[in-house]
């Protein structure tokens, strides 16, 4: 966790700017979604390697998904947003189906 700051908190502080909202106004709170202290346990040990991040956590939350990796890195997009991967995949299983 490069950035000194744990990933819980950069969660709450992400989406509650999203939001226009303060953290502690979020509903549910992220404890009633995911236990944030073992999610930053988790981060914690995890480590980094040089092919990349050793895991890749992902949930929805506050109508958005939350990806967090080894690094304690933090992604919030809106859950009807895909990523590069996920769009990647999509295509990728269209184009089997077929």
């Amino acid at each position: 966790m490069g950035t000194g700051v744990s990933p819980s908190h950069s969660i709450v502080t992400q989406i509650a700017a999203a939001e226009g909202i303060a953290p502690t106004d979020l509903e549910p709170p992220l404890h009633d979604v995911i236990d944030p202290d073992a999610l930053d346990q988790l981060v914690d040990s995890s480590g980094y390697r040089s092919n990349g991040p050793t895991m890749v956590i992902e949930f929805a939350y506050q109508g958005r998904t939350v990806r967090v990796d080894g690094t304690g890195a933090v992604e919030v997009t809106a859950a009807n947003q895909l990523t590069e991967t996920d769009s990647n995949t999509d295509s990728t299983e269209e184009s089997h189906g077929d």
